[in-house]
C-alpha cells in the first residue's frame, strides 16, 4: 500500500469528521437564535453523511486507513448531527410541550438503540431497519409548518417507538436499481426545502411546501414495498 492511497483513506476519515466542525456553527447558531442557519447546517451534515460512505467504499478505508473505525466514527458524529443537534433546536424552537427532559430521554435512548443495534443497517439489502433518527428532516418540517407543539411531541414518541418496530427505510446510497433516481428527487428536494427556509409567508410558499412534501412520501413508498418484498421473499421461503 503506497503513502498516497493512505493519505486518501484518512483523508475521507476527515471529511466524515467535517461534520463535527458544521455541527459546532450550527449549535453556535442555535445558541444565538439564528433557526434558519441551524437548519442550513443540519442540511450541510446531510450531504457529507449521504456521500462520505460513497468515499471510503471507494478509496476502501478499511484498507488503506484501518487504524480509524469508520462505522464507528460515523455513527458518532451521525448521532450528533441527527439526533443531539435537532433535539436541541427543537427544545430552543419551543417546538415541544414540556416535560422537555421526558422528551428529550424517550428520543435519545431510542437512538442510543437505533444506531447500537447490529442488525440497523442492512447494507447488502439496501435497508436501515427501525426509523433510521432522520430527526433533522423532522425538525424541519415543523419548523416550516409551523406545526403546533402538541402534534409535533405525538409525532415524536411515534417516531421514538418506530425506532424498535422492525419496519425497513431505504438505505438510498447502497441501493442497486434506482439510486440515481433517489439521489437526484433527494437533492431536489433538500435545495426546495432550504429555498423554502427563506420565502415569506405566502400563497406560493404554502404551495412549495405542499409539493416539498412528494418525495418524503415517494421515499416512504419506496420502504413499503420494500417490507413487502421482504415479506413475501419469507413467505416463499
Amino acid at each position: 500500500m503506497t503513502m498516497t492511497a493512505s493519505a486518501r483513506g484518512y483523508l475521507v476519515h476527515a471529511y466524515t469528521a467535517s461534520t463535527l466542525v458544521v455541527f459546532s456553527y450550527g449549535l453556535m447558531w442555535l445558541l444565538e437564535g439564528h433557526f434558519r442557519l441551524t437548519l442550513l447546517a443540519m442540511a450541510v451534515t446531510i450531504v457529507i453523511d449521504a456521500t462520505d460512505g460513497a468515499l471510503a467504499r471507494h478509496f476502501r478505508v478499511k484498507e488503506t486507513a484501518p487504524a480509524i473505525d469508520g462505522e464507528l466514527l460515523d455513527n458518532i458524529v451521525d448521532f450528533l448531527s441527527y439526533v443531539v443537534l435537532p433535539l436541541l433546536f427543537a427544545v430552543h424552537a419551543n417546538l415541544l410541550l414540556p416535560p422537555l427532559p421526558l422528551w428529550l430521554a424517550l428520543v435519545l435512548l431510542a437512538s442510543v438503540f437505533g444506531f447500537s443495534r447490529s442488525t440497523a443497517k442492512l447494507a447488502s439489502e439496501a435497508a436501515f431497519v427501525g426509523f433510521p433518527s432522520y430527526w433533522n428532516i423532522v425538525v424541519l418540517y415543523w419548523y416550516l409548518w409551523g406545526t403546533p407543539p402538541l402534534f409535533n411531541t405525538v409525532m415524536l414518541v411515534i417516531l421514538a417507538v418506530l425506532v424498535f418496530v422492525p419496519w425497513r427505510f431505504l438505505y438510498i446510497s447502497r441501493l442497486l436499481v434506482g439510486r440515481l433516481q433517489h439521489v437526484t428527487l433527494a437533492t431536489l428536494w433538500g435545495a426546495l426545502c432550504l429555498w423554502l427556509l427563506w420565502l415569506e409567508p405566502s400563497l406560493w410558499r404554502s404551495t412549495l411546501l405542499y409539493a416539498s412534501l412528494s418525495y418524503p412520501l415517494y421515499y416512504s413508498f419506496c420502504s413499503w414495498q420494500q417490507n413487502l418484498n421482504a415479506s413475501q421473499h419469507f413467505v416463499d421461503a
